[in-house]
């Protein structure tokens, strides 16, 4: 090529015209070769088959899947899993696969070929009116030279992608069935020693507790109270006891003519009773106090309790009384006859004496009473000052048995969903894999690959020649015409010369293109015969 010379397309169409032998034979050459190695490839026949993703057909609202993966990341781990090595190597030894191919390599180079041979891909996603829906559909392709075979081979493997995805997902239902029961039975251990310590605490501390401080305050608050009225009560009897020792002694150290004037004390209820009533009288007084007292007091009452008793006191008399009387009347003999005034007196004294005993008796019980209650306030205050103590440790016993509670009864909700799911997997109501297009028979041999041997042979003869044409041309200084003189040289042009062809010339270039046809004709017929024999046509595509 002449330097400093700029190209043209005038230029390229000449260089073209120039080397137009180089620039076809090559391509020509590598495409035949291409197509001879094409030929000689088996027919290769890809059988499809269709499985569909069918979804749970229970509302994840009633029963929530144990499987979480998206339908993409299922099918992936699927995949590693059908397309094992002992998955496929135990396919390649049931169907008999690749013979030459075995025989020639190991089985681990026949087992990557089958991998590369097998193609499990997901159906495009489709555009809803909520957005891209997820896929519901996989494909699973096999490409062999014997169509009925492929076919057979792409059933197995879509069979053990549902029979596989069926154990996954049972698999994976029991496994998490079986956790969560572990977990809860551990829960229920630390719940049951958590309520353990609780309860002992409970034992130790039962009246102690912050919850019971409030029930303590308010037992004080009654306690006190009551012994506040004990007190007023002992108050009153000890005054009354105080008047009625005074009034006794005025009554024993006055006269009996005094005496005789004075009139009985009142009864327990202020019931007034003569001084001179007989002992049947003073009973039946007595006998009604008793009454009117049964209807306003308890029984245990202290006023009650002291008419009761002079009623039993009174009738002895009474019926004494009536003997002596009735004795009077059958023997008629003479009784020093008693002063009303005397009896009455007596009787005034005793009454006083008797009533002194009684507030002597519930003065002792009521004082046991306000020791008991003081001694049980003491116990209270007690408690309650014991609070702030146990206040700390009970809160960190109660917080703990919250705790495992709540874990516990949040495991119970999950290990019931998980045995649920578990039924829902082995009823096959879940996620799972559906066939529904079976492999069919290839029928028609898979074109792709020998279409791309024989564009690359083309391709390949292009470059080459090309290449040749460029290397001969680069090569090529020579000057062609006045213009190539003129641009490399600078020089001007006055004439041009023709080139003179001698006749020895003339008869070399008729014998070269004598040769050349013949060449050319006999490649062409050579090459005819071949395509003709061998039906390379077949393979163009």
């Amino acid at each position: 090529m002449l330097p400093g010379k700029k190209l043209t397309p005038a230029d390229g169409i000449a260089m073209a015209r120039r080397h137009l032998g180089l620039l076809l034979v090559p391509p020509l050459v590598t495409l035949f070769a291409a197509l001879l190695y094409s030929s000689r490839l088996p027919d290769m026949y890809e059988s499809d088959m269709i499985i569909a993703i069918v979804p749970q057909r229970v509302p994840d609202e009633f029963v929530r899947s144990t499987v979480t993966l998206r339908t993409e990341q299922r099918l992936d781990a699927l995949t590693i899993e059908v397309l094992s090595r002992s998955n496929l190597e135990q396919l390649i030894l049931e169907f008999g696969l690749y013979p030459e191919e075995r025989a020639a390599l190991p089985m681990e180079d026949v087992v990557d070929k089958m991998r590369g041979d097998l193609v499990v891909g997901l159906e495009p996603v489709r555009r809803g009116p909520r957005g891209p829906e997820p896929p519901h559909a996989f494909h699973v392709r096999f490409t062999y030279f014997d169509g009925p075979t492929a076919a057979q081979v792409t059933q197995k493997v879509g069979t053990l992608f549902v029979e596989q995805n069926a154990r996954d997902r049972g698999a994976l239902a029991v496994a998490t069935n079986q956790f969560l029961e572990s977990q809860l039975a551990d829960a229920r251990k630390r719940l049951e020693e958590q309520e353990r310590r609780l309860e002992a605490f409970r034992e130790r501390h039962g009246q102690e507790l912050p919850t019971q401080l409030q029930t303590n305050m308010q037992a004080i608050q009654s306690k006190q109270l009551q012994v506040q009225a004990l007190v007023e009560s002992l108050a009153r009897d000890r005054d009354r006891k105080q008047m009625l020792e005074r009034l006794y002694r005025e009554a024993a150290a006055e006269p009996p003519a005094l005496a005789a004037t004075a009139t009985s004390p009142p009864g327990a209820s202020g019931t007034a009773v003569p001084a001179n009533a007989t002992a049947r009288q003073q009973l039946a007084a007595a006998r009604a106090n008793l009454a009117s007292l049964e209807l306003r007091y308890k029984p245990e009452h202290p006023d009650v309790v002291r008419a009761r008793r002079l009623v039993a006191e009174l009738e002895p008399r009474a019926d004494a009384e009536a003997r002596l009387e009735a004795s009077r009347s059958t023997d008629q003999a003479p009784i020093a006859p008693v002063s009303p005034a005397d009896a009455a007196r007596r009787e005034s004294l005793r009454q006083m004496l008797a009533e002194i005993e009684s507030l002597d008796r519930q003065t002792t019980f009521k004082e046991s009473e306000e020791n008991r209650l003081r001694a049980e306030i003491a116990e209270y205050q007690r408690r309650i000052e014991a609070v702030p103590g146990l206040e700390s440790e009970w809160v960190a016993l109660t917080r703990d048995y919250q705790t495992n509670q709540a874990a516990y009864t949040d495991l119970l909700a999950k290990s019931e969903a998980a045995k649920v799911s578990v039924n829902l997997e082995e009823r096959q109501i879940g996620e799972q894999f559906r066939i529904v297009d079976p492999a069919g028979i290839p029928v028609h041999p898979v074109t792709s690959v020998r279409a791309q041997i024989n564009a690359g042979g083309l391709a390949l003869g292009l470059l080459l020649g090309f290449g040749f044409a460029a290397f001969l041309e680069f090569r090529d200084a020579s000057f062609r015409s006045d213009t190539d003189v003129l641009e490399v040289l600078g020089l001007p042009v006055l004439a041009t010369v023709p080139h003179i062809v001698t006749s020895v010339e003339r008869l070399r270039q008729r014998r070269r293109r004598i040769v050349v046809s013949l060449a050319s004709a006999l490649c062409v017929a050579g090459a005819g015969y071949l395509t003709w024999s061998l039906k390379l046509w077949k393979s163009l595509l």
